[in-house]
């Protein structure tokens, strides 16, 4: 029996000295087991003719958690299947999508943007008119409405640009009629904006709660000066006050608001200030359930709109200042929680998923993206480049090759993707940036961090077992841990 018996290929050894254990994870089950010292070692020196050495209990062991696996299976066949599958998930989207930009027009001109008209001048005749608007709601009428191999369940909008708000007329316009009409066909209705911020006065605030618009994205790229080197008004002037300002204005309990953080070498540097002056407005930590950040990567991007290429981080270099912003933010939460004699927080990682391989955007039929003219993008990113509109919406054609062209591609197939042992849990699902080959990409932290995140995996949620002479046993087979 043992001769027909192989190692997966997605096993990952970790010791823990300070336990005298190591941490056995497969990345193909997402299954994690402890085993003792001398075990770790043979373990991880074993190749698949040596698998007759282990005691049999180990090995049924391994067995039961994917670790050792029938010489029949071939594993990255398995994971091919499971890329299809979500490929397919996302083909059955039961969620009618949209992402709409009423304008191309910003009333900001940040140097590293490759979206938005920056004359704002020109609003009154870049943005989606009355015509466009309503071969639009006429397209979304007929989509709910005709046959479904999965019907639609939900309708999903975010609205992006330009800046959005430059046309507030539009989404009060375009959320009056379609939310009437989920209300009608007792469908889900949910809706976001990304907003530079700097347009978010009380009325506005007002105007994007009754259209349903429950989570704001605004980016604030560091402490003053920084920000306003990067994100300024077409004038010049820095719009950093004008967005804190606006943040204060923020109603309770009507909004999750994200901010984004653009992350560079230079951007995080500044981050200490940011803090200080959220805080000093009330911000955050005060409103820390409604307000969350996101350290985003900045993409470089080979065909311009850029900055310095030494500002940018790699991707190894991105994901380490991911996890230092996290502690940084850790760090200054607790400095307010201890003043104010709260609870201290901890920082947990989060145990991983399955990858979903591809973007749902990308590949649900159900998803689209407008731009000011009223034309059909099958990614958000394009929605600013005339050269990538696929067609009209008053001449909608579902079966338009130029939906699919984000679509012509096999991750697994990618060099960088299809050896690595992380693929099975893999973070990255932009299939614009594999096709186009435009921007860097981000790989997972699990691929540069797995040893360091495990064993603060295992002490979150094993730390109290302090005997390092105890059995072997299943540790966690769910991603059940969260950030605290």
């Amino acid at each position: 029996m043992l001769p027909h018996l192989k190692l997966s290929y997605y096993n990952f050894f970790i010791p823990h000295p300070e336990r005298k254990i190591y941490i056995v994870y497969n990345s193909f089950a997402n299954s994690m087991i402890k085993v003792n010292w001398d075990e770790g070692i043979i373990l991880s020196k074993l190749n698949s003719m040596e698998i007759h050495y282990l005691d049999i209990e180990l090995i049924d062991l391994l067995r039961k958690n994917g670790m050792i696996i029938s010489k029949d299976v071939d594993e990255f066949v398995e994971i091919r299947k499971r890329a299809n599958a979500g490929r397919k998930a996302c083909e059955d989207s039961s969620t009618l999508f949209f992402v709409i930009a009423p304008t191309n027009t910003c009333n900001m001109n940040c140097p590293y943007c490759f979206q938005g008209d920056k004359n704002p001048k020109n609003a009154d005749t870049k943005y989606l008119n009355d015509d466009n608007m309503n071969a639009l709601k006429k397209m979304v009428y007929e989509t709910i409405h005709k046959p479904h191999a999965v019907p639609i369940t939900d309708i999903s909008v975010e609205w992006f640009g330009g800046e959005p708000l430059v046309r507030k007329k539009a989404i009060e316009d375009f959320s009056s009629y379609v939310i009437p009409l989920a209300e009608e066909n007792n469908l889900g209705y949910s809706s976001a904006i990304i907003t530079n911020g700097t347009l978010l006065d009380r009325e506005t605030w007002d105007m994007l709660h009754r259209c349903k618009v429950k989570e704001v994205q605004i980016t604030i790229d560091g402490s003053r000066d920084m920000h306003n080197k990067m994100r300024m008004y077409v004038s010049g002037k820095g719009t950093y006050d004008k967005i804190l300002d606006n943040l204060e204005l923020m109603p309770e309990g009507k909004f999750t608001t994200i901010i984004r953080i653009n992350g560079d070498k230079m951007v995080y540097n500044n981050l200490p200030g940011l803090f200080d002056d959220l805080e000093a407005r009330g911000i955050w930590p005060q409103r820390r359930k409604e307000i969350t950040f996101h350290w985003a990567p900045k993409f470089y991007n080979y065909v311009g709109y850029n900055q310095e290429k030494d500002v940018y981080f790699t991707s190894y270099e991105y994901q380490k200042s991911k996890h230092d912003f996290a502690l940084l933010r850790l760090e200054r939460y607790n400095d307010y929680a201890r003043r104010y004699g709260l609870p201290q927080r901890k920082l947990k990682v989060a145990y991983p998923a399955f990858s979903e391989f591809y973007c749902n955007t990308v590949e649900s039929p159900n998803s689209l993206s407008i731009d000011d003219g009223g034309y059909i993008h099958k990614c958000y990113n394009t929605i600013n480049n005339k050269e990538k509109r696929i067609q009209h919406i008053s001449e909608f054609n579902p079966g338009n090759d130029g939906l699919n062209h984000f679509k012509k591609f096999d991750k697994t197939a990618q060099p960088d993707c299809r050896t690595c042992k992380v693929l099975p849990i893999c973070e990255e699902t932009c299939n614009m940036r594999f096709v186009d080959n435009q921007e860097s990409k981000i790989c997972s932290s699990w691929k540069y961090f797995m040893e360091e995140k495990m064993i603060a995996v295992y002490e979150q949620n094993f730390g109290d077992e302090r005997d390092p002479e105890q059995g072997n046993e299943i540790l966690s087979r769910s991603g059940v841990i969260s950030l605290d």
